[in-house]
């Protein structure tokens, strides 16, 4: 081979390498640029409902109101049936699996169990429950047990009725479990679960739930 030909291999192998040199961190750029366009939509932000006197939130924060919502609106479609608890119950519990942990909800399955097939108290009642006026939100309502569990204070008005007679009409505080659930944001938008009961519930007397 002669000297010019081994100056142009030289050449076109220089040529090689910088070409591989350069298209590294390019593609490295590429790949970051990506990352950083869709990270916002992997992001999850709680706001505060009341954002009148401005507010400070940390990325991976969960203010107590919103805490609070989720878990009533959660707790209070899980003790909605409709029409017939016998029915609903078990269409609500497997409906909210997703916002449930997966020891709440063989918890849920196995209550369903005692009262359909032991107790047999679920056929044709119906159920609802919902906040007693003047007991909604407050911040000593959400207390944090850690970084990632909290236990929110739920005073509902229970109504429960059999073909139309009304057979348990109570105020009751339900002590519910909370913690963060980060496992399917496309099924659990919230990142929130319940974790079922953490005491027993408590019955409210009427001049105790007066305002």
């Amino acid at each position: 081979m002669s000297r010019y030909e081994n100056l142009l291999a030289a050449k076109q192998q220089t040529i090689r390498v910088l070409a591989i040199a350069c298209a590294i961190p390019t593609l490295l750029a590429l790949l970051l640029g990506i990352g950083w366009i869709t990270a916002p939509s992997r992001i999850t932000l709680h706001y505060p409902p009341d954002l009148s006197g401005g507010a400070v939130q940390g990325m991976a924060d969960i203010p107590k109101a919103n805490i609070y919502s989720f878990t009533y609106y959660i707790f209070q479609q899980l003790n909605r049936w409709p029409t017939n608890g016998e029915e609903d119950y078990f269409e609500r519990i497997h409906t909210l699996r997703n916002y449930l942990t997966p020891a709440c909800f063989e918890d849920r399955l196995e209550d369903y169990r005692i009262k359909h097939d032991i107790k047999r108290v679920l056929s044709h009642r119906e159920r609802a429950v919902w906040e007693i006026p003047g007991r909604g939100f407050s911040q000593d309502r959400v207390q944090q047990t850690s970084h990632s569990s909290w236990i929110v204070s739920l005073d509902l008005h229970v109504l429960e009725t059999y073909r139309g007679e009304a057979i348990k009409d109570r105020l009751i505080n339900y002590p519910v479990s909370v913690v963060r659930y980060e496992v399917d944001p496309e099924l659990n938008p919230w990142g929130l679960a319940l974790d079922c009961l953490a005491g027993v519930p408590r019955t409210i007397d009427v001049a105790e739930a007066a305002p």
